[in-house]
């Protein structure tokens, strides 16, 4: 079945709204930037697209919060500024409890204001030339819930699911358009980053729901749980109806503002692995956890594949709860925060950090003001970020190797979880397994790796039961006509069991029990066969045994890769084309227990690497960024031979020399 449910009735949305008449300061002089006569000219603001630089507040204001606002002052706003020198700044609007932090007509708030803090963040930032978005809980919305029990999602058995919202029922056109809309229009924010969305929504049995399926499909009785027949073909609809319910909410704000730039947290990434579509303006995730820089490996990978202005938020903290925002002892480090940038800059997207928007104090300050004691290490963070960005920002993958995420897979995965996004098949332990092994990865969502499986000389497939058919079939014709690729556990091996049955040559690799290698001839290409389910197993525990035997696999398979670095595992390779056409090769310190640990207070060095590129010509010039540091090499037999002493966190090699592919 295709990887997509054809598109469910709308029976649920409501029509359009009555957009409130205007009574604040006129909003369009602050969103045209073309103040009437005697009015100072506001300096421009960059479009998501052009934003390499952001800082992240949340807030998640309650009913219980006093004197919202009294903080909130000019002075606080520009001296965020100049600390970060972000493009821009998303400030809390509405969070998951569902009560606004600034005095909104349309929505829920606890009324206890100073003034209108949304207002202070908008004409400064307007004044500064920083574009400024909302923070704002679309699906997850606890205090509508609980005054509309019937916007709620709910179970089989119609009890509400938590706070999530239907995205069936009325919440989008009686609550979310009109309070976005004022944000756009009342307000002249550029944007709003809408969380709590896909991973938020849930499988919603309302009548709604229920009716609207069986209408479409002609089914009567409705699943329940992941064994009952037509699961898959329900819980398709229900993502359908998800991204039905994004669409209609981006249209109608367009409608009245059309330059007001959407995402949806983690839509189309790692939860929700497809190709970008219900005119979001750019994607966008938030790192958590202990385990963040495989987070932003396999995210900003996946995420540079999709064809649209994204970026990745770290955590400045490591452990936070809504109420308790973060305490200092689990704020981490300049350092840390550097490296998780230097993941993402190196795959040619933009970055950001979130903190709490609370004031100083013990406890914090819950007056949706900040504390900027704790925002001087994103000062250094900022700077680290700065000095790559003219190399960095949207620089382009030379394909090499490619990580195939199928989304159909990831779906049926998904669903025998019994979620609809958010599930967990992220092959986490694979790309970490080949970037340990100085390979240059990309993970491509089918319908991407589609377009442009062509262009990667070697494929790897991992872990997934199934695949699409039609990029089955391409895979076993790339593979006949030349190409590489690596099946990794018996689902691939499967998939492609016709292939290898009627391979020619065959060789067994002697490997280390209880792992096995093997290669196959086919047509004019070959497979690796590890029958092994290594991915989960190294994501949980990297060990050497594993991380050899897929060396091996890929050595034998893609023996001349455009860079070869050698002298440490504990460096990640990324090689991208740069805006004006150089070649940046960057090298990202990956050493010590990122894996486990949460507060990482230093990172050692990685010394005495030697870095290979293959070129038809010398090169003109090799410089190290930042700072334009002539960079020692030699030329041989085809090959830029180069040394590089130490890589602290992120070093960029740039060659000059129009040859390399």
């Amino acid at each position: 079945m295709s990887s997509f449910a054809s598109k469910p009735a709308r029976p649920f949305f409501l029509g359009t709204i009555v957009l409130l008449s205007l009574s604040f300061l006129c909003p369009e002089v602050i969103r045209s930037q073309e103040p009437p006569k005697g009015r100072q000219t506001l300096p421009n603001r960059l479009k998501r697209e052009d934003s390499y630089l952001g800082v992240h507040f949340d807030f998640h204001a309650e009913l219980t919060d006093k004197n919202i606002g009294q903080n909130t002052t000019s002075e606080m706003v520009n001296a965020i500024i100049d600390i970060i020198g972000p493009d821009y700044i998303e400030v809390d609007t509405k969070g998951h409890p569902g009560v606004s932090s600034y005095p909104t007509r349309v929505g829920n708030h606890g009324g206890s204001f100073v003034g209108d803090p949304l207002r202070v963040w908008r004409e400064v930032t307007a004044k500064r030339g920083v574009a400024l978005y909302g923070h704002h809980s679309g699906v997850f919305d606890a205090l509508a819930t609980a005054q509309n029990r019937q916007w709620t999602a709910v179970d089989p058995q119609g009890k509400p699911i938590g706070s999530s919202v239907s995205v069936f029922g009325p919440y989008p056109d009686k609550l979310l358009i009109p309070q976005l809309t004022e944000l756009a229009v009342d307000y002249g924010l550029d944007g709003a980053w809408v969380d709590g969305d896909c991973w938020a929504t849930m499988i919603d049995y309302s009548d709604v729901a229920k009716n609207a399926f069986s209408q479409q499909t002609g089914i009567q009785t409705i699943p329940t749980k992941p064994a009952d027949p037509n699961w898959f073909e329900w819980t398709q609809f229900q993502r359908e109806a998800f991204r039905e319910y994004v669409r209609h909410y981006v249209a109608e704000v367009k409608k009245r503002t059309p330059d007001f730039q959407f995402a949806s947290n983690w839509a189309f990434t790692q939860q929700m692995p497809e190709p970008v579509s219900c005119s979001v303006d750019f994607i966008s995730g938030d790192i958590a956890g202990r385990n963040c820089v495989n987070i932003c490996r396999y995210n900003s990978r996946l995420m540079a594949s999709q064809a649209i202005a994204w970026d990745l938020m770290s955590w400045s903290f490591v452990d936070w709860k809504l109420g308790t925002l973060d305490p200092p002892e689990t704020r981490k480090p300049a350092v840390q925060l550097m490296r998780e940038a230097a993941c993402v800059i190196a795959q040619g997207g933009g970055y950001q950090v979130v903190f709490s928007q609370a004031g100083p104090g013990t406890p914090p300050l819950r007056d949706g003001s900040v504390d900027l004691e704790k925002l001087k290490p994103m000062g250094e963070v900022a700077r680290f970020c700065r000095e790559r960005q003219e190399v960095s920002f949207q620089a382009d993958s030379v394909p090499q190797v490619a990580v195939v995420c199928s989304t159909d897979a990831a779906y049926r995965k998904f669903s025998q979880q019994g979620r609809l996004f958010q599930g967990h098949a992220p092959q986490y332990g694979i790309v970490g397994c080949l970037l340990e092994n100085q390979y240059a990865v990309d993970v491509l969502v089918s319908a991407r790796l589609s377009r442009r499986l062509r262009e990667y000389p070697m494929v790897v497939i991992c872990d997934w039961d199934c695949l699409e058919p039609d990029l089955r079939n391409q895979i076993a014709d790339y593979v006949k006509q030349g190409g590489k690729a690596l099946l990794i556990g018996e689902g691939p091996i499967h998939l492609f069991r016709k292939e290898l049955d009627a391979a020619g040559q065959s060789r067994v690799e002697k490997t280390t029990p209880p792992y096995s290698l093997s290669f196959f001839t086919v047509g004019n290409g070959m497979m690796g066969i590890i029958p092994q389910a290594i991915d989960a197993e190294y994501a949980g525990n990297p060990n050497g045994v594993v991380r050899d035997l897929v060396g091996t696999a890929i050595k034998t398979l893609f023996p001349d890769p455009l860079v070869t670095v050698s002298g440490s595992h504990d460096i990640d390779v990324s090689i991208m084309r740069t805006r004006n056409g150089r070649l940046a090769i960057h090298l990202v310190n990956t050493s010590g227990p990122h894996h486990t640990a949460g507060l990482i207070p230093a990172i050692d060095p990685v010394n005495n690497l030697s870095v290979m590129v293959r070129s038809k010509v010398k090169p003109k010039s090799v410089l190290l960024q930042p700072g334009n540091r002539p960079c020692t090499f030699h030329y041989e037999n085809g090959m830029v031979h180069m040394s590089m002493d130490a890589v602290k966190i992120h070093e960029i090699i740039v060659l000059e020399c129009a040859a390399i592919p």
